[in-house]
């Protein structure tokens, strides 16, 4: 489950190049942009060969989740860098995936929020 650490974490993840160095800077750092796209789609289980959603976040509790996030990346950030898309909306994302890495986010349990906000 998201939790609002998620925040600290997403800008301080070394992803990209220093001087041909991989894993030196964060998005931070480099002062890049970040694009939002909610996917609490993705939380299921299969049931035979059917996915079934039956344990997701209801779609009004998970977008006040979502919009929490956003404001907290917003106050952690500089806030014109942050993109999102309409929840709940059908979108479609043209994105470049440069490299074989995916990487899975999972934050420890909750803390104080003001611990997970920084500036």
């Amino acid at each position: 489950m998201l939790n609002i650490c998620s925040v600290r974490k997403i800008l301080a993840l070394r992803l990209f190049e220093d001087e041909g160095r991989r894993w030196q800077k964060s998005t931070k750092d480099l002062q890049l942009e970040i694009l939002c796209v909610s996917q609490f789609t993705l939380y299921h289980r299969l049931k035979g060969n059917k996915p079934d959603f039956s344990a997701a976040m209801k779609g009004d509790e998970a977008q006040q989740l979502y919009n929490h996030f956003l404001h907290r990346l917003r106050q952690s950030y500089d806030g014109s860098k942050i993109k999102d898309g309409k929840f709940g909306a059908h979108m479609q994302v043209h994105i470049e995936n440069d490299g074989p890495v995916t990487i899975d986010l999972e934050s420890p349990e909750m803390r104080q929020e003001e611990e997970c906000v920084d500036k």
